[in-house]
């Protein structure tokens, strides 16, 4: 139903890896109206993870359009938020060349497992930011231009998903500072790609998107594109930043020791800074958002996606509520059972695509419970190990708001909780990206100070217990040991 709406707004869109969200936001930070259009993934080879471009450009525009229709008028401006490390391949007239590579794509292992721990892996990492892992465009590149020779040599332009969306918008490629910062290949202290990773990619930074503040307004749009959406051409669009970075802005985690954590498929802790993290031993990333405001922290790639697994191998007759339930009715520390939930390699702080999953310390008594619970506290480990990383390389942490499916689980925030000893926030805001978006947005038109937002809703605090704090951390020294004693087990795994 389409009603008219007279109060001002800006659309929050964000471009995710399943889905395209669009809310309408006032200046206040409420909520108007929203829409959701899917999309699907295609995996037509082993550590293949693509999407059609179009149908995902498709998916914006129809998002948008739906949502303008809801409110009545048009919008003060766009803004755009997007899921980080998409790469494809473009010609001059933006017209695509490959399929749109995620950041789950790993056909590129070899190149990065090849240049991780070389000196020349650690410069780029210490200038970009970004670890040397297949996630990136940096390593995509490298394969691409291996095995598909022809493409990388006809194309114009190395894009993501949202540079696409503001080609057709305005004829240019224009990439804001945040993405550019999670290609590997943009140095995050100068704002400009990086000479050393370029030269490693065989590229120059023409065939690369023109970077721009992420506070950047961008107006004269394509009146077909208009059209499409459903607004003037005179609309203002804002460059925007990746999903992670404006999560951070949306969930109001923005001073130092205000961490935020997160897990659905995969998982994630961050925490805003005034600088990047210096971090020796390469565990960290580190986005720009403007130049005096940095997101460092790192992503792991099992969280509920491990769940999932497990449920549809082992117990398909249940679901995940039941699963977590079960789960958590067996003893903390689920008697000395393990689980190293590296079912999809892994990112921080180990950025191993080629790890495996383990459980370790099986005996008879254990049940199927167990198991599911030592699968839990594992990804929770996973990100205890990250958060440690931050606590290193930056300032203790405070306090941390936590988001995504899980949070439907109180017993998991609390087990959270009683892991790292901290307070957890909950804010039940599942828009907290496409929110963040469009507050950098009114940031942008100066009509708020996004930097002193926060969620009209107040949080719901998970206060830690001590009780068995002591059984956790009996098994994360054990987890912390994991990797490294069966890292030559996985490499002859491998082999086979």
């Amino acid at each position: 139903m389409t009603t008219t709406n007279t109060a001002p707004y800006i659309l929050g869109v964000d471009i995710g890896t399943g889905s395209a969200k669009t809310v309408a936001v006032t200046p206040s930070g409420q909520i108007s109206a929203s829409h959701r259009q899917t999309y699907t993934s295609l995996h037509t080879e082993s550590g293949f993870s693509e999407q059609d471009p179009q149908a995902v450009l498709a998916a914006i525009i129809d998002t948008i359009h739906h949502t303008v229709q809801q409110m009545g008028t048009a919008p003060a401006a766009i803004a755009l938020s997007c899921a980080m490390h998409s790469f494809m391949a473009v010609d001059e007239h933006g017209q695509a060349l490959t399929p749109l590579m995620l950041w789950s794509d790993s056909r590129s292992e070899a190149f990065a497992a090849a240049l991780k721990d070389t000196d020349l892996g650690r410069r780029i990492y210490q200038a970009t930011g970004t670890p040397i892992h297949p996630m990136s465009p940096f390593c995509k590149l490298q394969w691409l231009r291996e095995h598909q020779p022809e493409i990388f040599r006809k194309a114009a332009c190395f894009i993501g998903i949202k540079e696409l969306f503001l080609h057709r918008c305005f004829g240019e490629f224009i990439i804001d500072h945040s993405l550019a910062s999670a290609t590997g290949m943009f140095d995050i202290r100068t704002l400009d790609w990086y000479p050393e990773a370029l030269e490693v990619a065989g590229i120059t930074d023409e065939r690369l998107p023109i970077p721009v503040e992420t506070t950047r307004l961008l107006i004269g749009m394509d009146p077909a594109m208009a059209a499409d959406l459903g607004v003037p051409p005179e609309t203002l669009i804002l460059a925007g930043s990746s999903d992670g970075c404006l999560a951070q802005l949306g969930s109001g985690a923005v001073e130092p020791g205000h961490a935020a954590l997160t897990i659905g498929t995969s998982g994630a802790i961050r925490m805003m800074t005034p600088k990047p993290a210096e971090d020796e031993q390469s565990r960290l990333f580190s986005y720009a958002l403007t130049p005096s405001h940095y997101v460092c922290g790192g992503a792991i790639n099992n969280g509920g996606g491990a769940l999932q697994w497990f449920t549809q191998a082992f117990l398909p007759w249940s679901d995940y509520n039941t699963f977590v339930k079960t789960a958590l009715s067996a003893p903390p520390g689920a008697d000395g059972l393990l689980c190293l939930p590296y079912l999809l390699g892994e990112r921080a702080p180990v950025w191993d695509s080629r790890s495996r999953g383990a459980f370790v310390g099986v005996q008879q008594q254990h049940t199927a419970a167990h198991f599911q619970r030592a699968m839990i506290e594992g990804i929770c480990f996973g990100l205890y190990s990250v958060g440690e990383a931050l606590e290193d390389a930056l300032v203790p942490i405070d306090e941390v708001t936590v988001s995504g499916g899980f949070t439907a689980s109180p017993l998991w925030i609390q087990l959270l909780a009683d892991i790292f000893q901290k307070p957890m926030l909950l804010h039940q805001d599942e828009d907290a990206s496409a929110l963040g978006a469009a507050l950098l947005g009114w940031h942008a038109l100066e009509k708020i100070d996004a930097w002193k937002f926060s969620p009209a809703a107040a949080a719901r605090v998970f206060t830690p217990m001590e009780n068995d704090h002591a059984v956790y951390m009996r098994n994360y020294k054990a987890y912390s040991l994991l990797y490294h004693q069966l890292k030559d087990v996985m490499e002859i795994l491998r082999e086979g």
